[in-house]
C-alpha cells in the first residue's frame, strides 16, 4: 500500500502586484497639494491685478452720452484721458497715472494699500517657494500648517483691501471734478459715490481663492501625515502551510 500524501493548503493574502498598484497611485496629499498651488496661483494673479490696476472703483456718469462714461480709480493709480485731435476727428486714450502728491490719502486708503501690499508679498512668497520646492524635490514636498495659515492670512488681508470703498477716493474724490474740467467740451455729471469695478471684483475673487488654497493646504498636510503613518505598517511574508 502506497503512503498517502496530503495536499498543502495555501493561505490567500494580498499579492505583491496589488500592493505595487496601490503604491504607484497618486496619494491624496499630492492631489490636494496641487489643488492648493493652483488656487494660490490664480489668487496671486487676481491680487496683483487688483492692486496695481487703475480700475478698482469707478464713478459713472448720469448725463452726457447715451452710454455712461466711467472714471476709474485704483489703489495706487487712477485712470486719465488723453484726447488726440486730428483732421479725421478726435481719439480718446485711456492711461493709468500715479496719484499726484496733492491728493490727501486718509487712514482707510492707507490701510487698503498696506493690506493689499501684504497680500501680494505673502502670497507671492508662498507660491514661488512652493514651485521652487516642487522643482528641487518633486517626489517629496514637506507640507506644513504654516502654509495653509499663510493663505488664510492672505484671504483676510485681501478682504481688508476693500477698505478703499470706505475712503475718500470713493466718497469725496476731488479728482472727479479735475478730470471733468480737463474735458470742457463734454458736459458730464457723475454719481457722488463710487461703485465697484474690475479691480474690486478681482480682489473679491482673490479672497475666495486664497481661502480655498488655505483649506486645501491644511487638508494636504493632514493627509500626508496619515499616509506616513500608514506607510510604517509591515506586511507579513507569503508562507504556504502544509497540513500533515
Amino acid at each position: 500500500q502506497l503512503p498517502s500524501h496530503t495536499t498543502p493548503t495555501v493561505t490567500k493574502l494580498p499579492t505583491p502586484q496589488t500592493k505595487m498598484a496601490d503604491t504607484n497611485s497618486s496619494p491624496r496629499s499630492s492631489l490636494l497639494s496641487i489643488t492648493a498651488t493652483l488656487f494660490s496661483a490664480v489668487a496671486f494673479l487676481l491680487s496683483w491685478s487688483a492692486e496695481f490696476g487703475c480700475k478698482f472703483i469707478s464713478f459713472v456718469s448720469t448725463s452726457g452720452f447715451k452710454d455712461p462714461v466711467r472714471i476709474n480709480f485704483g489703489i495706487w493709480y487712477y485712470q486719465a484721458w488723453t484726447i488726440a485731435t486730428s483732421v479725421n476727428g478726435s481719439v480718446i486714450f485711456e492711461t493709468c497715472h500715479r496719484y499726484p502728491s496733492t491728493v490727501e490719502i486718509d487712514s482707510a486708503w492707507k490701510a487698503a494699500r498696506a493690506f493689499s501690499t501684504l497680500t501680494v508679498i505673502i502670497g507671492g512668497v508662498l507660491l514661488f517657494s512652493t514651485l521652487i520646492s516642487a522643482c528641487v524635490s518633486p517626489e517629496k514636498r514637506n507640507l506644513t500648517k504654516s502654509e495653509g495659515v499663510g493663505y488664510i492670512l492672505c484671504c483676510l488681508f485681501q478682504g481688508l483691501s476693500l477698505l478703499l470703498l470706505n475712503s475718500g477716493v470713493c466718497k469725496d474724490n476731488g479728482l472727479v471734478e479735475t478730470l471733468k474740467a480737463s474735458m470742457p467740451l463734454i458736459d458730464l455729471d457723475f454719481d457722488d459715490t463710487c461703485s465697484i469695478s474690475t479691480g474690486a471684483r478681482c480682489a473679491i475673487a482673490a479672497t475666495v481663492f486664497y481661502f480655498l488654497a488655505g483649506v486645501a493646504s491644511i487638508q494636504a498636510d493632514k493627509a500626508e501625515k496619515q499616509e506616513q503613518g500608514n506607510g510604517s505598517d509591515v506586511t507579513e511574508p507569503f508562507i504556504p502551510r502544509e497540513n500533515l
